[in-house]
């Protein structure tokens, strides 16, 4: 179409107004460009800041979908869980339940709070820290985030912050119990400005509970808390707290509190400050701690005290023997160390068990405290052993030698004496050794050294006695670790070098009618061993019962073998059972297998238990007689009139035979007050129905008395000495034609 020449100016000017709108809405649209882009860059780096402000935190900050599974953690909780980043912790867990808490059930409760609430705070858990399953306790606090428009829960958000060590303390406390319902301190945050005026931001409703101060009257008045502080205490407490804060490190302080009802505590303030600029933020939390602390004191002073006799302990005795030897040093003088040992403590424990040994224990602290009073000290450095430092010194060597004894012998004399022990009436010894010290010894633990081996010299000697330490004793001390060495070795060889000796009892005939058998070594090396020297050993040691076992296999063993001689068949044989081998549980069911595996009737055996062994635990000992009579053998009460209870033993226990002590038939021929005893004796046992038997006969005139008097039975180097199994045999068959009973003895 063809456009009027009149009209081309129109156009004209429309196409320029066209160009000139185009550049416009091109410059507005690249304006508009550049402010978006600036809106994005920036909210980006907004972003990247809140990340890592979020991942410099020391709480743990996470996002997680709605069925658990974690979208997003920072570093604070990738540390708490054992990771070295984000990428590696979201790529191990799976399912939060199973693998992060320890009662899986609390995944369950968490969601119900959330779905309940939209929001959980302060949840505390014990969990997994993930990579190493080490368990920790954490505390935790999320929101539902919901679409804004629809309201629809799209996931949530928390926070997870470690509490072991709070919980720790707690649990020490003994208040940990309540953890799950109620943490039992405080939490607090507050504000600090240079001036050091406080503002209280928070402060959870334990703090109340923990201070007396209620919440709000806090809130608005911080110094409160400071107020509650001793006011010689208010200084240190305030500088703790600056020196946190100069050192930008976590505030720790414990301190007293007195509260406003005058109830005096122990607190615990742990804080982590945050810097903001002049401006410190105070997260923290408050315990009280006053159990633990009095708990602290109270394991202060035990350290130095027995708890159980409240006598000084090994600790307080080596420092007050370190003092001891200075002092003498010093002055020139001399002390003494007294060790006592309390004899046979094992089978009262064993036999009555720990309380009645616990019982038994304190008395003696007792009667050891009454021995010694101001003279000295008495501690106790073990189980049931006692030593006394003589405080009292003196510069001769005499002087101080005497004092001890004395002391000693007080000793000995009160711990013979009945300890009533609940229903239980028990008499018992002590073994004591003695060592004399001056200032030349340098340690404390070689004079002990030293009052140990005599103490064991007096228990070699019988027990219930004294011995002082002679330098020469460290070399007896040395062979009776030797024999010990050896002794174990050979018992381990089922006693190969063990060997039963017998001499000859007659009867008013003087006929052979039995023999009591003693136990011999054959050492390689010492010869031949007499039972005075290794059954001590034994019984210190906890080989008593191994050996009796072994002195039993061969003992049953010889009766088997006296079986298959005409001239030996049917003799009897008695074994002596020590109080812990008597007394052991095992002791009548491996007599039984011996016994069967021999092919031996029980009423071929006798067994000899001595007073001590007797003075036990009457309801064990009775059982245990019972157990054995029922097997058919018989029982008998050596070294009779020795002890002090012997006839309420024999009217008390089912004894068959009663052998009258060899100090008593050494005697009668000179003393007037034996003769009478032992007749006394002679006619107890006629009227109890019992056997009696004389030990250590070696006159005839000792023969003749006891024969007029009733005795049935003889033993003595008058008639015989003790001779190996063989040459007894011999002797048998030389003198006594008749069946006879063999008795056979340890000792």
């Amino acid at each position: 179409m063809n456009t009027p020449i009149s009209s081309i100016p129109e156009l004209v000017a429309s196409h320029q107004w066209l160009v000139v709108a185009g550049f416009a809405l091109s410059a507005l649209f690249g304006f508009w460009a550049l402010r978006y882009r600036r809106l994005y860059l920036s909210a980006r780096a907004e972003s990247t800041d809140t990340r890592e402000t979020i991942d410099t935190l020391s709480e743990g900050v996470y996002k997680s979908s709605l069925n658990g599974r974690q979208i997003t953690a920072n570093q604070a909780l990738v540390k708490l869980n054992g990771y070295e980043s984000e990428d590696e912790m979201l790529a191990s867990v799976g399912d939060i339940a199973a693998e992060w808490y320890v009662d899986p059930t609390r995944r369950d409760d968490f969601r119900a709070i959330l779905e309940r609430d939209g929001v959980v705070k302060d949840f505390v858990s014990e969990i997994y820290r993930h990579k190493t399953r080490e368990r920790i306790w954490i505390t935790e606090s999320a929101r539902l985030v919901r679409d804004k428009r629809t309201g629809k829960p799209l996931h949530y958000e928390g926070s997870v912050r470690e509490i072991t060590e709070a919980v720790e303390r707690l649990r020490l406390e003994e208040q940990f119990r309540k953890l799950m319902r109620e943490v039992p301190g405080a939490l607090f945050q507050y504000s600090m400005k240079p001036d050091r005026s406080i503002t209280m931001t928070y402060l959870s409703p334990g703090y109340e509970r923990v201070t007396g101060i209620p919440v709000a009257e806090a809130m608005e008045n911080p110094d409160a808390f400071i107020d509650c502080v001793p006011e010689e205490d208010r200084d240190a407490y305030r500088k703790s707290l600056g020196d946190a804060w100069g050192r930008q490190s976590a505030w720790e302080i414990e301190h007293r509190f007195v509260t406003r009802k005058g109830e005096h505590k122990w607190l615990r303030v742990s804080a982590t400050p945050e810097f903001r600029g002049s401006e410190v933020i105070w997260h923290g939390y408050m315990s009280d701690i006053s159990q633990r602390k009095k708990s602290d004191l109270e394991v202060e002073k035990l350290a130095y005290y027995d708890m159980l006799t409240e006598l000084p302990n090994r600790r307080l005795f080596f420092e007050r023997m370190a003092s001891a030897i200075e002092r003498c040093r010093a002055e020139n003088k001399r002390g003494a160390l007294l060790f006592v040992d309390l004899d046979n403590f094992k089978t009262l424990n064993d036999t009555q068990g720990h309380d009645i040994g616990d019982l038994y224990l304190v008395e003696v602290a007792k009667r050891l405290n009454s021995c010694v009073g101001d003279e000295g000290m008495v501690a106790r450095i073990g189980g049931d052993e006692f030593v006394a430092l003589i405080s009292r010194s003196a510069e001769d060597e005499a002087t101080v030698a005497r004092q001890a004894i004395t002391i000693a012998n007080r000793i000995n004399s009160v711990m013979r004496q009945r300890f009533e022990l609940g229903e239980i009436s028990y008499r018992a010894s002590a073994s004591v050794g003695l060592v004399i010290f001056d200032g030349q010894e340098a340690k404390a633990d070689e004079i002990l050294k030293r009052a140990d081996i005599a103490m064991y010299e007096a228990k070699a000697a019988g027990r219930d006695s004294l011995a002082i330490f002679d330098p020469a004793s460290l070399n007896k001390a040395s062979e009776r670790y030797r024999l010990l060495a050896d002794l174990r070795a050979t018992i381990a060889r089922s006693g190969h070098q063990l060997e039963l000796h017998f001499q000859p009892l007659v009867d008013a005939h003087r006929q052979i009618k039995s023999a009591e058998a003693l136990l011999r070594w054959n050492h390689p090396e010492f010869g031949t061993i007499l039972p005075d020297r290794f059954v001590p050993l034994a019984d210190q040691f906890g080989l008593a019962c191994e050996l009796a076992m072994i002195v039993f296999e061969k003992g049953i063993a010889t009766l088997a073998d006296w079986a298959n001689d005409e001239q030996l068949a049917g003799i009897r044989l008695a074994i002596n059972a020590s109080a812990r081998a008597f007394t052991n549980e095992r002791f009548v069911p491996e007599l039984m297998e011996l016994l069967k595996g021999h092919n031996v009737p029980g009423n071929l055996l006798t067994i000899e238990i001595t007073e001590h062994v007797a003075g036990q635990s009457e309801q064990v000992i009775l059982r245990r007689m019972r157990e054995l009579k029922a097997l058919g053998i018989r029982l008998s009460l050596d070294d009779f009139g020795a002890g002090n209870s012997s006839l309420n033993y024999l009217k008390r226990l089912p004894f068959d035979e009663v052998k009258i002590d060899g100090s008593f038939v050494a005697d009668i021929e000179a003393a007037e007050t034996d003769r009478a005893l032992v007749q006394t004796i002679l006619g107890m046992t006629r009227t109890l129905g019992l056997t009696a038997v004389a030990e250590q006969v070696e006159t005839a005139s000792q023969e003749k008395f006891l024969r007029d008097n009733g005795c049935e039975s003889y033993q003595g180097w008058h008639y015989a000495k003790a001779m190996p199994g063989a040459e007894f045999e011999a002797h048998v068959r030389k003198n006594a034609p008749r069946h006879a009973v063999a008795l056979a003895k340890l000792g």
